[in-house]
């Protein structure tokens, strides 16, 4: 499979960010069959860790003139069944992590935000948001917290990035909203991301460039910086953000975090992802199509013996589809949406190797 290129017309910074959420290929439009799943309440707090690999699919479901009529969203355990729900139009869902699948959708009243519990068969109610619409959000990597993204129910006016302790308690600002700026237009997406050290990626993104703040939730400490294309993950002192360009293929910069000084790490590259290690691996689609790895440490590119058309996915508030993988490890997919789990495969960047999901990366 080649680098994914917009269609003529279509090559904005938004169809980027759009790209790298869906995968390199439309998702299916999906068709309501069997009975969608309706998960009891979780009773109880699971004791011990999951048994089982949790993955997800979110896909649309259009009615008889193409208009998006609700989203449907398959869960499951790899190999395992999987089962499906039907959700309003504007869903999201994010993760895995632990087993679970954070869910939310807004019906025009209220957004509504629950963590699927896919081990035991069963969901849990987070959260219920009146004032605005919850865009999208994220399980934070101690399982305490759920942040979300938010804009005004009325006016569609961001509000910023909110901590919700599942504890019980009050959500807080814990970001406030970009303000508007002509220099940007409209901001069409804003996708929140984890990096591996616990900082949080909140990339604002318009038609040609995206604003970006990494949050350290440890210090409220803020970095930023702007005009680049969406954010891929952030290392060290260093964020890793596409070019802003109209489409894929496109470079991959660095920036640093303290001058605000950017490296072309990569000429050209399709979707790309990186992975918690101390020297940091950038995985991305090579020119040719194939899957390389950067070393962001030694500055050492490779390739990948892995199959044609595996890609990258990141796990972020806006993937349309993940999987749980070990610390340190890839998700990378056929066309760049988990779809079958059978696709799926864990790559290990310290050493090139490619396994199924589920299974114990050598």
């Amino acid at each position: 499979m080649g680098l994914v290129r917009c269609l003529a017309g279509t090559g904005t910074l938004a169809a980027l960010a759009l790209v790298g959420a869906l995968g390199a290929t439309r998702p299916p439009v999906m068709a309501a069959t069997d009975p969608p799943w309706q998960p009891p309440p979780c009773e109880e707090a699971r004791a011990g860790a999951p048994a089982g690999t949790a993955w997800y699919q979110l896909d649309p479901v259009l009615d008889d003139y193409g208009a998006l009529a609700g989203q449907r969203l398959t869960v499951g355990l790899i190999d395992g069944a999987s089962r499906h729900l039907d959700l309003a139009p504007e869903s999201f869902a994010s993760g895995p992590g632990a087993g679970m699948v954070l869910v939310g959708e807004d019906d025009g009243v209220v957004s509504r935000l629950r963590l699927l519990d896919v081990v035991r068969g069963c969901e849990t109610v987070v959260g219920l948001e009146r004032a605005a619409v919850v865009r999208g959000a994220l399980l934070a990597p101690d399982l305490a917290s759920v942040w979300e993204h938010r804009v005004n129910r009325v006016t569609r006016a961001d509000e910023g990035v909110w901590r919700r302790p599942l504890a019980g308690g009050q959500p807080v600002r814990v970001l406030s909203g970009m303000p508007l700026d002509n220099r940007f237009g409209p901001t069409f997406t804003t996708e929140l991301s984890w990096s591996a050290d616990g900082r949080l990626g909140v990339a604002s993104c318009g038609e040609r460039t995206c604003r970006t703040r990494v949050v350290d939730p440890a210090t409220g400490g803020v970095d930023a910086f702007e005009g680049t294309g969406p954010l891929v993950g952030v290392h060290g002192d260093r964020a890793v953000v596409h070019a802003a360009c109209a489409g894929l293929p496109c470079p991959i910069e660095g920036v640093d975090l303290r001058t605000g000084v950017r490296t072309v790490l990569v000429q050209a590259a399709g979707l790309a992802a990186l992975d918690g290690s101390a020297d940091g691996a950038l995985v991305f689609e090579a020119a040719d199509g194939s899957l390389a790895v950067l070393n962001l440490g030694s500055g050492r590119r490779s390739e990948v013996r892995a199959d044609r058309g595996l890609l990258p996915l990141r796990r972020t508030s806006a993937a349309t589809s993940g999987a749980e993988t070990p610390r340190g490890a890839v998700l990378v997919a056929v066309g760049g949406r988990v779809g079958q789990p059978s696709t799926a495969r864990h790559l290990d960047p310290s050493n090139q190797s490619v396994v199924s999901l589920g299974e114990v990366i050598p």
